[in-house]
């Protein structure tokens, strides 16, 4: 073997005769061409720092319209990084920038190939009921009750990059494999964020990584025990855990194999993840799912109720070694947070009565409440929000935002429940519970804040898991769908399902 290799190894090597010429860079032209691309593009970014921006831009369009699947995989993974640029530009969060020009590459390209099916995008109940509740937010600002502030602009094109995700994955995710692979990924980078979270408790601080993508500002708000992960807050990670975390609760019942155990190293860590977020909102928002997969998951009313009682006496246990498993909310600073809460739910309601039918406009509590209600100086600005998803649905588009909303919510229950009851294949159960359990989590915690409204991680993740459950169900995937592995599949009657 090594005698019979050595001249294959020099044969596309050919000798110099002696006082021959090289043939110089002509063999290398590729090679030459890119470096000396590298390097004007490295002059024109020490020249021109400015310049990176767009062609950052220039090749994030051209990436999406060639819908490169690693690009748009890592789009994806990347989604709950927060990087907010410390600048005066009117939008500094640069990742829902880099999610805008994605959406638009993207049907760019389609429109381009004329590949864009958009009767079959909109055919789904959904996608009308989530463009409906677009359609209000924006009337609330254009007619006369609302009006166009820097604050409805901020709020409406986060509102815009919800729907315009939610669209593209609704037209990319066209097979099985792709639909897993997204699924995939929500659950590893949940992983991630949630190892970074405990991290950051067990250093107890932000960590320099944090502050280089999250610079301080006026809304900056200094250590407290409470880890944020790569969010700019712990109530942002804790309602973006919630929306993950159901369905790798579920991946882990239902599933065998390394979906089981992805599925309950996500459970795992995103609970202690959400423990260190010290989020009462948050925590009472998984003991909903918890109680949820109770009912559907275990059979037999003596194990629920075994169940049932053992997750109220946790809960009772927590409730008494509440000062040393939750500090940040102990004494002065608990009774604090609620009188600002309950003063913010004053004045949202105050909004509401004020311009009931549509509202002051989506995204205008925070100058409305300035201008016209007041308030002192007491207030710090990073709680200046409704922190009640449903008094900021009443306040910013009124009764039709509500209602609207309110039907996007009950047609999304709808269609997770039925994916449940009506596929025997493992991840369209987990699926359908995961959206339903999203969908309860963020009722349940909307009580006592809005996450998937001001955070664009958590706005982008609940509307992508909605556009999984649709595609996965209304024809846009292929019926023959592959046969259920038996590695990855519970034999059938292990989980029983409530009507």
């Amino acid at each position: 073997m090594a005698e019979n290799s050595q001249p294959y190894l020099h044969h596309s090597l050919p000798h110099r005769a002696p006082g021959v010429p090289s043939a110089g860079f002509s063999g290398h032209k590729g090679a030459l061409a890119l470096g000396i691309g590298a390097a004007l593009v490295a002059a024109l970014f020490v020249c021109a720092p400015w310049s990176v921006a767009p062609l950052a831009a220039l090749a994030i369009l051209a990436l999406s319209a060639a819908e490169s699947e690693p690009f748009l995989l890592l789009v994806i993974f990347l989604l709950p990084l927060n990087w907010v640029l410390k600048t005066e530009l009117p939008v500094r969060d640069v990742m829902m920038v880099v999610r805008v020009v994605v959406v638009v590459g993207f049907f760019v390209g389609r429109m381009s190939r004329r590949e864009i099916n958009v009767r079959g995008l909109l055919r789904p109940s959904l996608t009308r009921a989530s463009i409906f509740f677009g359609a209000v937010a924006v009337a609330s600002v254009a007619l006369p009750t609302g009006g166009w502030t820097h604050e409805s602009v901020r709020e409406l094109s986060r509102l815009a990059s919800y729907l315009g995700f939610y669209l593209l994955i609704l037209a990319w995710v066209n097979s099985v494999e792709r639909i897993r692979r997204v699924g995939v990924l929500l659950l590893v980078s949940t992983i991630v964020v949630a190892l970074f979270a405990v991290f950051q408790e067990i250093i107890g601080g932000f960590t320099f990584l944090w502050f280089y993508f999250n610079p301080p500002d006026e809304y900056f708000i200094p250590w407290s025990n409470r880890a944020p992960s790569s969010f700019a807050y712990s109530n942002v990670l804790s309602g973006y855990l919630n929306l993950i975390l159901p369905f790798a609760l579920a991946c882990h019942v239902l599933a065998k194999g390394k979906w089981k155990k992805l599925g309950a190293w996500t459970l795992g860590l995103g609970f202690m993840a959400l423990l260190c977020t010290q989020s009462l909102g948050g925590l009472t928002a998984f003991g909903s799912v918890l109680v949820l997969a109770i009912f559907c998951f275990v059979r037999g009313w003596n194990r629920r109720l075994l169940l049932l009682v053992g997750l109220c006496i946790s809960a009772f246990g927590f409730y008494i070694a509440r000062e040393t498993l939750n500090p940040a909310h102990a004494g002065s600073t608990f009774v604090y947070d609620s009188a600002s809460r309950l003063v913010m739910w004053g004045a949202a309601w105050d909004l509401f009565v004020h311009s009931p039918i549509v509202g002051v406009g989506w995204g205008n509590f925070v100058g409305s409440r300035a201008a016209d209600l007041h308030f002192g100086s007491w207030m710090p600005p990073q709680v200046l929000y409704a922190n009640n998803l449903y008094l900021d649905l009443l306040a910013g588009a009124g009764v039709l935002g509500f209602v609207s909303f309110s039907v996007l919510a009950f047609l999304g229950l709808r269609q997770a429940q039925r994916a449940m009851r009506s596929s025997s294949d493992f991840f369209d159960q987990a699926l359908g519970f995961g959206v339903l359990g999203a969908i309860v989590a963020s009722l349940v915690h909307g009580f006592v804040d809005d996450v998937i409204v001001v955070s664009p991680q958590a706005g982008t993740v609940l509307w992508i898991m909605l556009a999984l459950l649709v595609a996965n169900a209304s024809g846009i995937v292929p019926v023959n769908r592959l046969a259920p592995s038996p590695q990855n599949v519970r034999p059938a009657g292990e989980v029983a399902f409530r009507a």
